[in-house]
């Protein structure tokens, strides 16, 4: 399984690839969305797939706390096993966070370097979300600790809401930490002073019917805690760029020699 943008695109056909050598036949399900993924999951709908730590604890454990990684990481391993029967193989080395980017000449222009520095010129300027960010709880607890209050708010599919920022149709986003853009288009990421953003280190998930299936965990566990979020976002800039764009599966081909198969 994968959600709708580039990264899990990626992410989906490096696990199948390792689960073909491992003797099994792949089907992909793509663009499902952060909403229903899990319950595919958990409901032997899907096999595998990665999600993110923060997703899980604010849209499915509601949790508004905000403890350490590890901390996280560990009370959802318990939470999915104990209440949905589903496996958590581990980390894989990266973290796929939310953050506020701006221009960096921009964010340097105004003096903006966290969210307290956003909260003052917010209301004369429009931000750009992912087409989801806006529903999300993250959002919810991101107003409770910064009183944002923002001229315009408009949704984009990832690809558009970094072409209105380059363009100057928004000015600061809703990014993604391990997104390839930001260092290529020189984007300032905003710091979170009080901690408003949980931790999104990536992990990797297994349905109920092969948490117990040592073959298929076994195929996958060489992938945990080895992809730096260097390494992926090359991998996601080589699918992301306007051009010379590869296919996510030759980037996941690319990120596998990266890795080390």
């Amino acid at each position: 399984g994968a959600k709708n943008f580039s990264e899990q695109y990626i992410l989906a056909r490096l696990i199948g690839d390792r689960l073909e050598g491992a003797g099994y036949t792949v089907e992909y399900r793509d663009g499902l969305g952060s909403a229903v993924v899990f319950g595919a999951l958990s409901g032997g709908d899907i096999d595998v797939y990665v999600d993110y730590a923060g997703t899980i604890w604010a849209n499915e454990m509601k949790r508004r706390d905000v403890p350490d990684h590890r901390a996280m990481v560990a009370a959802i391993t318990d939470w999915a096993a104990r209440e949905h029967g589903v496996g958590l193989v581990g980390s894989l080395g990266f973290e796929n966070a939310y953050a506020f980017a701006m221009k960096g000449a921009d964010a340097r222009a105004k003096r903006i370097a966290s969210l307290d520095d956003l909260v003052r010129t917010a209301p004369q300027m429009t931000l750009g979300s992912d087409l989801e960010f806006l529903e999300r709880p993250e959002w919810a607890a991101v107003k409770r600790a910064y009183p944002l209050r923002f001229a315009k708010t408009t949704p984009y599919s990832p690809t558009f809401m970094y072409r209105a920022l380059e363009s100057g149709n928004v000015d600061v986003i809703s990014a993604f930490s391990s997104d390839g853009r930001i260092a290529a288009d020189g984007l300032t990421v905003l710091t979170d002073p009080r901690r408003a953003i949980p931790g999104y280190d990536a992990i990797l998930m297994v349905a109920p019917k092969r948490a117990g299936d040592a073959k298929f965990v076994a195929a996958l566990r060489p992938l945990i805690g080895r992809i730096p979020v260097e390494a992926m976002r090359d991998a996601n800039y080589r699918v992301d760029r306007d051009t010379d764009k590869q296919t996510p599966e030759a980037a996941a081909t690319w990120l596998a020699n990266r890795i080390g198969r």
